[in-house]
């Protein structure tokens, strides 16, 4: 059980990796009021699948905010500083998992944005697979987007 709760733990520490997005499930006003936007957010989770990948600490720092919130299946998780911290140790290393996302819509408000989708990890020793449903919040500072919220649940009908 201990095993279990920590690898979930591990899975709440990532944020969202991505898929393309499906234009046709994306509401018409969201996808052509900022074109550009959306597939900053788009390229931005792109970035997090390379970096998760790697455990590349860079892309972490810059994809979250200072003041990032994550709000994981068991209430508040790791702060960045926290997440950054952990993995140090880590850096450079294929985590013990394979990760995979589909459904992604990307929904740009202004300079507010919101990445949902559902992800699947598959852990690599045994095969357990853990479903995620996940949101991402993002604002922009200063030209630059952030991820500032992340919510995940865990999936149980799967």
């Amino acid at each position: 059980m201990r095993n279990a709760l920590v690898l979930v733990f591990l899975f709440c520490c990532w944020a969202a990796p991505a898929v393309p997005q499906n234009p046709s499930t994306t509401p018409p006003n969201a996808a052509m009021a900022h074109p550009t936007d959306s597939e900053a957010i788009q390229q931005i989770e792109d970035d997090w699948l390379k970096g998760e990948n790697t455990t590349d600490i860079a892309v972490l720092d810059r994809v979250l905010a200072d003041d990032y919130v994550n709000l994981t299946p068991g209430g508040i998780g790791p702060t960045k500083a926290e997440i950054l911290s952990h993995l140090q140790l880590r850096a450079g290393q294929t985590p013990p998992y394979a990760v995979e996302t589909k459904d992604m819509h990307i929904y740009v408000l202004g300079d507010a944005a919101v990445a949902a989708f559902t992800r699947t990890y598959t852990a690599k020793e045994n095969g357990n697979v853990l479903h995620e449903d996940t949101t991402h919040i993002f604002k922009k500072e200063h030209g630059t987007w952030k991820l500032k919220i992340s919510r995940a649940s865990i999936r149980k009908d799967d």
